[in-house]
């Protein structure tokens, strides 16, 4: 019972990490882009709903054999972009390059849990 709260605890921790990194990564972005409607509110809407799309595309995907991994990745970036030059009001390609934000904050995110939740369990354990 107490790794399964732990287990919780450190998806709940992973979870915020990313919005907040990949929310941060976004405003840098869309400043760097010269994206006219880049407010730190926007990059987290924005955050959350790549997020929700791409889940909810793994899932779906998920279920194909062979090629659904692949098609579900091609379909992330396309509905991850679009949803990205749906919230920021702004181009393809700035919103592209906006994505290759998000790709970086998922990233760093990975990486910091990798360490932080090891940290987390030697502390506690």
């Amino acid at each position: 019972m107490d790794l399964a709260i732990l287990g919780l605890f450190g998806a709940a921790v992973t979870v915020v990490l990313i919005v907040v990194l990949d929310s941060f990564f976004l405003h840098v972005g869309a400043k760097l882009a010269g994206v006219r409607k880049a407010t730190f509110g926007r990059a987290v809407l924005a955050s959350i709903a790549c997020a929700m799309s791409t889940l909810l595309l793994a899932l779906l995907f998920s279920w194909i054999p062979v090629s659904g991994p692949g098609l579900g990745f091609l379909i992330g970036l396309v509905l991850t972009v679009v949803v990205l030059q749906a919230v920021y009001s702004t181009t393809f390609g700035k919103a592209f390059l906006l994505w290759l934000f998000n790709v970086a904050a998922q990233a760093a995110a990975v990486i910091i849990g990798m360490f932080l939740i090891p940290a987390v369990l030697t502390v506690l354990g």
